[in-house]
């Protein structure tokens, strides 16, 4: 029998390159283009929260096709995507609001 040939995490992180990978790269760049609003204007701030909701939308929708792809309900994944969801939710809300007031002020 072949053994498998081990693969570093970042390797493995990219062997099905997906909406998990685009979800936390958008993640990643709204975090840092939120920071440097921070030094900035008003209008990166707002770019940085809609790049945010648009990240934690995505996740809320990976979330919802676990949900909604018929497994068990006592499994692991299941359980970890409820509290995903709420997470998500919570942090799309504050990124809406987010959004809406750094463009009324």
């Amino acid at each position: 029998m072949a053994k498998a040939k081990k693969q570093n995490f970042i390797a493995a992180y990219f062997s099905d390159f997906g909406m998990r990978q685009i979800c936390d790269f958008l993640m990643i760049a709204g975090a840092v283009v939120l920071i440097v609003g921070l030094c900035t204007t008003e209008i990166v701030i707002t770019v940085g929260f809609g790049i945010y909701a648009v990240a934690a939308a995505l996740a809320i929708v990976r979330a919802v096709k676990v949900l909604v792809s018929g497994i068990n309900h006592r499994a692991p994944e299941y359980k970890n995507a409820i509290v995903s969801a709420c997470i998500m939710g919570a942090i799309f809300a504050l990124t809406v609001f987010g959004f809406v007031w750094s463009l009324v002020v």
